[in-house]
């Protein structure tokens, strides 16, 4: 499915099937010539480049660690905390723009009965809860229009 986003670089609308997509495919060329050239510049006054094996200072703790890949920011002890953070921060800017937020009140016990079902289904408690309230309003639907007809 393809999705219309605008290059950063030029402006020009563009689509794409990715989800995020920020260059359009000339632009995207041209931002990829631009990060080569810079690494080989670097490489060429010995600036220092990351690679694996080396050692780097986490962002995290300050601790120093061995670099495992490229794209590795934090040591071992820090990387669950990290990643947790930035997920919620990217899930939770993806809830406030799509979904409106309800707090539900269970009687004792029953958000336990609602996890087994969700474990045994492989849904979410949201996905769980937002089907049974479509059902709901659907029959509030029904027996509202068999109320207008029977009035008539």
């Amino acid at each position: 499915m393809l999705k219309t986003f605008i290059c950063q670089m030029c402006g020009k609308e563009f689509e794409s099937s990715a989800n995020h997509a920020t260059y359009c495919s000339d632009c995207r060329a041209e931002r990829q010539r631009q990060r080569s050239k810079t690494y080989s510049d670097k490489v060429k006054n010995n600036i220092r480049t990351r690679t694996i094996g080396t050692s780097d200072i986490c962002s995290e703790c300050g601790k120093p660690y061995i670099v495992k890949s490229g794209s590795q920011k934090v040591c071992e002890n820090c990387r669950r905390a990290y990643t947790n953070r930035r997920k919620q921060k990217t899930n939770k800017k993806y809830s406030i723009k799509t979904y409106d937020t309800v707090t539900a009140y269970l009687k004792k016990g029953e958000r336990e009965k609602l996890k087994k079902i969700c474990d045994e289904e492989r849904i979410s408690m949201s996905e769980l809860i937002n089907y049974g309230i479509s059902l709901a309003l659907k029959e509030i639907e029904e027996y509202n229009n068999e109320r207008k007809n029977n009035d008539r």
